[in-house]
Order: C-alpha cells, then sequence, then structure tokens
C-alpha cells in the first residue's frame, strides 16, 4: 500500500496495481489549467503501468478538496470558459473513457466544475464534511449541457435542480441517501475505506471489469446504444470470454483460492 495519504504526497502515485492522483493547488485546489495538466499526466502514467484502479484525491491538508474551476482563468470576452478541447473537459474525457474504474476520494467540500469531476468517477466516497454545491449561479455563468447530463445519471432531477437554482450546498449526509456518494466514513477511515475498494476490484478480471463499466457507460446516457457502441462493447466481451484470466477465475473458484488475473 502506498504512503499513508494524510501525509504529503506526490501527485501521482502506482501501488498494486493501484494509481492514485492527487490535487494540489493550495488553498482551494481550483482546477486551473496546470492542475487539469498534471491529471492528464497522471492518466498517461497509470495506463502505460495499466493500473486497474485510479483513484482521484486532493491535498489532504486543505480545507476544501477543490473549488471547481479557477476564476482566474475564466475568460470574461464572451468566450465559453468550458469547451471540448479545454484541460478541465479532456480530464473529464479521460476518466469517462478510461477502460478501469476511477474512484474519487473527497475528504472535503467539492464545489462547482468539482461536483462535475466528482460524479463523472465511476465511485465516490466521502466523509461528514463533504458537501456538494454546483454554485456558477453565484458567479452568473451558465453550466455546460455535458456537465448537467452528468448530474442526472448521480442524483434525482428535483434535488439537481434546487442545487443550480440556488447554488446552496447538498449535505454528505444527503449525498450519500441519494446515492451520490458509495460511503460516507469517518475522516480517520476515508483512506482505508477508498483503499479496501479499490484492492476489492484490482483482484477482479480486469477485462471483465473495462467491459461491464463500458456497458454501463453506454446504457446510462440516456439514448440508445448505436450500433457502434454495441459492437464495440459484444467484441471486448467475446474477448473477455477468451482469456486467459476467464479460466484462472474458474479454476481458482473450484480450488478454493483467490485468482491472480494478468490481464490476459
Amino acid at each position: 500500500m502506498p504512503e499513508s495519504l494524510t501525509q504529503s504526497v506526490p501527485p501521482t502515485q502506482i501501488a498494486n496495481n493501484i494509481g492514485i492522483a492527487t490535487i494540489s493547488n493550495p488553498p482551494v485546489n481550483s482546477l486551473s489549467s496546470g492542475v487539469c495538466e498534471k491529471l492528464l499526466a497522471s492518466f498517461d502514467e497509470f495506463e502505460k503501468a495499466r493500473v486497474r484502479v485510479i483513484i482521484i484525491g486532493a491535498d489532504p491538508n486543505t480545507k476544501i478538496w477543490s473549488a471547481g474551476h479557477d476564476i482566474r482563468e475564466i475568460p470574461l470576452d464572451g468566450h465559453d470558459a468550458v469547451t471540448w478541447t479545454t484541460g478541465f473537459e479532456q480530464v473529464l474525457h479521460r476518466i469517462r473513457n478510461c477502460k478501469v474504474p476511477v474512484i474519487a476520494m473527497l475528504h472535503s467540500s467539492v464545489w462547482g466544475a468539482a461536483c462535475d469531476l466528482a460524479v463523472t468517477c465511476d465511485l465516490a466516497i466521502g466523509t461528514p464534511k463533504t458537501t456538494f454545491a454546483i454554485t456558477p449561479v453565484k458567479l452568473g455563468i451558465s453550466y455546460n449541457t455535458a456537465g448537467m447530463s452528468h448530474f442526472l445519471g448521480a442524483l434525482p432531477l428535483h434535488i439537481i435542480k434546487e442545487m443550480v437554482f440556488t447554488g446552496n450546498p447538498l449535505s454528505a449526509e444527503d449525498a450519500y441517501r441519494f446515492g451520490l456518494l458509495n460511503r460516507l466514513v469517518s475522516p480517520e477511515k476515508l483512506e482505508s475505506t477508498t483503499m479496501e475498494i479499490a484492492q476489492t476490484i484490482a483482484s477482479r478480471a480486469p477485462l471483465a471489469v473495462a467491459v461491464v463499466k463500458a456497458e454501463l457507460s453506454s446504457l446510462s446516457r440516456g439514448a440508445s446504444m448505436s450500433a457502434d457502441e454495441y459492437e464495440f462493447i459484444q467484441g471486448e466481451r467475446r474477448a473477455a470470454f477468451f482469456s486467459d484470466d476467464l479460466k484462472e477465475g474458474v479454476k481458482s473458484f473450484f480450488e478454493k483460492r483467490a485468482p491472480v488475473f494478468q490481464g490476459k
């Protein structure tokens, strides 16, 4: 297991098939272009290392997990602050298209665009300090349509409306009750709980995990799955069925031992 995440940590760590990216941009960990570039570089490193799970956390010494976009980078000349090619959108694309599950480890409050980042992750683990506030209305900024679609897959419609209309935070308890948080734990258990879930996922057959993530991503978009998407997923499923991992999984089941998957 990597060194405790409650200490000062590098932006990228890899251990036991788990990649950990840490957002560090004190005092509020804003998602500046520089931070987004570092996150993208971390994903490059994780892909080369063929990790099986990714955790995105933030500097635990900060009171805010992330305040969202760096306000200093928002253009005031009428241009859209969030377009398909911006660093932040590229991070979201990377998470959605990543073949392995991505877990948000949320030690504290999540604001604005950081909410989009958190809900785009596949799982989210939080503490009683983990509140969510979609704040653009407080700045006169309209949220982009793609971001809104991400919230629709994570929260009831009327709760989203209240959040985006008011900009007021959603408590950790309500976030857990509505299913936005997979786990709500005490601050001292955040790291161990997140690592336990990550290690469990990393022990499963990676090809099968990749297929079910792709299936759920396609099906949860709300529209019918396209023929190309269906054929792609079917091809991935066929590869998983023909894999050595499937054989190892069946063999280990009958031998009553933990499987050792190789992703082949």
